[in-house]
Parts: C-alpha cells; structure tokens; sequence
C-alpha cells in the first residue's frame, strides 16, 4: 500500500490547493460573536497538543496544515503539536484512566469511534460547548451529539475488492459465498462491521450468524482494516468488513486498482468524531480546531486526506453523494449508527462477538 499513500508533500499541496480559496472564504465565513470570543481564549492557551496515528486527520502534516488555516481563517496564534498515538479504544480507556486520577489528558482533542464513544458515555469525560453558537450553519443538532460529540468523519460499511486479482466485483454478501472465492478473502480479528450487520436495523442475529458460519469456509486469513497492501499485493482479493473504509478509499483516491463496495444489506453508515476531554490542557483550542475542521475547508481538506470521507450530513459532502445516489438505486434509506445508536444495539454488540468467534476459529 505504501507507494499509494499520500505523500506528507502532498497533505501540505492540498492545502496550498485550498490558500486561494481559503482566502475568499474567510472573508465570506461568517465570524460570530462567540467563535470571536473561542478564538481569543484559544490564543491564550498558545497551544494544542491532538494524539492519534499518522494515518488520522493527516497526521503530523495535517496538524501543521490546520495551524496554518486557523491562523488564516480566524486570527489564531495556536501552534498545533502532533504525537503518536495507539488505538482509538486504547487512547479513549488512557484519558478515562488519567481523568479519574486527576491527571490531564494525553490530547486535548479526542478522535474515535461512535463505538468508542458508546463506551466512554459512562465516564462523562468530555467538555459541553455551545458548538451551534459557533458555526450556526455547519454545527447543527444533527452533527453534534448530546452537546459534547462532533462528528468529523463518516464511516460506510462495506468491503474492499482487489480489481487485479478478484474473481469479479460482488455485488451483495451471498456472491461472497460462491466457490470462486473460496481462500481469497482475509477478515480481521474482531469481527469489523458485524455488530452494524447483525443489528435489528439490518440483517439481525440469526441470518447472521448463519451467513458468517458459511463465509467462513471462505476466509484464508486475518488482518488488520490498514493492511490494504496485502491485498494490492495479491495476497487476497477482498477484506470483508474494511473498518469503514477510511484505507480503502485513501488508496483508491492515490490510483489504486481497488474498489470499494457497498451493498443494499450493508445500507448503514456510522462515524468518527471529534470530542473534548474535561482534563484536556488546552480545550478552548481543542474547540477551535473541531470548528475548523468542520467548516467547508476543513472538511475539504480531511476529503482529501482521506480519499473522500467526510461528512455525509453537510451539503457538500462527497460521500454525501456517493450515498444518495445509493439510496435512488436501492430505494431505501441508509441507517446512521450514531452513538444513540450503538448504545441501543445491545443484540448487534453481542452477535459481533459470536461471528469473531467464527471467524477466527482456526485462522
């Protein structure tokens, strides 16, 4: 996958790409009364430390890109320093764990998972904010979850297909099943996707299950969703589920021979948001940079990093249109498993471990 990555030069392009414009919408972006008021408290902050994995939101070069914008966009002085961090999950428990020990938090911003901040809920970890105050039009109620949840990305759930070495390009879960495919496909080790799957909203537990006990006579290894060189590579021709697509679209984007699939059974889609820890050392700036990156700009920018993953809610998402036109083909609606969502999907979350189960037994 490395030689369709992109370049760290051509994350800083991008937004070179966007100066000119960014220009002109910082003269025609409304500034409100209280993002004047956010602003200046961020400056005083000086600083903005965000902790997640070179592969998010563009990495290092994406937190020196946003710097640059929000100085441009909005008068801010904050400089952005990027680190390394482990998984979602994994981030989300070390900011829980230093919250309750009174200790701060290692990003001022969190990035995860509806899933993962299902899971956080019970901690009350995260700052309220008055996010519509700040951008009237782009933070509204269907952004925003329960005045504390943002979300920056979303997430299809669907599969990645090698176009150079797959039997052909299947067009619902069953043509994974035929005998041509039969040890080409890896899955991965947690069950990725079938908790949405096997939820009441789409196929519920049972045909699941059942379905997943058959798949898995076609499964010849486990990976991970970022491991999409093992399929350029020919070592398998599909990745079922792909972790929401975030990899599969990046290299698709760089010119990839890859397809992503979506079926009228995988019709839900969920996402990654952006929250502010309580114990964070800098939350105003943290703020700041969640309203960068849901403006017009922002979004374009993360489209770009992301090969075209942003948020469908907004009028000019990408995958917004990508998902529309799905819905005029199928004739029905795609399910958005926000966090409400995976709080109630006590059958899904149990049925995921169960199709693990299969799944792995034996790989």
């Amino acid at each position: 996958m490395r030689q369709y990555m992109m370049r760290p030069a051509a994350v800083l392009l991008a937004g070179a790409a966007f100066s000119i414009l960014g220009s002109a919408m910082s003269r025609a972006q409304e500034i409100t009364p209280a993002l004047k008021e956010l602003v200046t408290a961020a400056n005083k902050e000086r600083e903005l430390v965000v902790t997640w994995s070179s592969n998010t939101l563009g990495g290092p070069e994406g937190a020196k890109l946003f710097e640059e914008r929000m100085g441009k966009l909005y008068g801010s002085t904050v400089k952005i320093k990027w680190a390394p961090g482990r998984s979602m999950p994994e981030v989300g428990n070390e900011i829980a764990m230093r919250y309750t020990n009174g200790l701060p938090s290692p990003s001022d911003v969190y990035y995860g998972f509806s899933r993962n901040m299902a899971d956080l809920l019970q901690y009350d970890l995260f700052h309220t904010a008055p996010w519509k105050d700040f951008a009237p039009d782009r933070l509204t109620a269907e952004v925003v979850e329960k005045d504390r949840f943002v979300k920056v990305q979303t997430a299809y759930t669907g599969f990645a297909v090698s176009n150079k070495f797959a039997p052909n390009i299947p067009t619902s879960l069953n043509d994974l099943l035929k005998p041509e495919w039969k040890g080409k496909i890896a899955t991965t080790s947690y069950g990725a996707g079938f908790e949405m799957l096997s939820s009441n909203d789409m196929w519920g537990p049972e045909k699941t299950i059942e379905w997943a006990k058959a798949f898995s006579g076609q499964v010849s290894g486990l990976i991970r969703c970022s491991d999409i060189d093992r399929l350029l590579s020919g070592e398998f021709a599909a990745l079922v589920t792909d972790c929401g697509g975030t990899s599969t679209m990046e290299v698709i984007a760089d010119g990839a021979p890859m397809t992503h699939v979506i079926t009228p059974e995988t019709a839900i889609v969920s996402f990654f948001y952006l929250a502010v820890p309580k114990n964070a050392a800098h939350p105003n700036a943290a703020k700041l940079l969640t309203v960068y990156l849901l403006s017009p700009e922002g979004q374009r920018n993360i489209s770009k990093m992301r090969g075209g993953m942003d948020v469908h809610l907004l009028p000019e998402s990408k995958t917004g249109d990508r998902i529309h036109k799905l819905e005029a083909e199928w004739g029905k609606k795609f399910v958005n498993a926000d966090i409400a969502w995976q709080v109630n999907n006590e059958v899904g979350n149990k049925t995921q471990r169960i199709v693990k189960d299969i799944l792995t037994r034996g790989k």
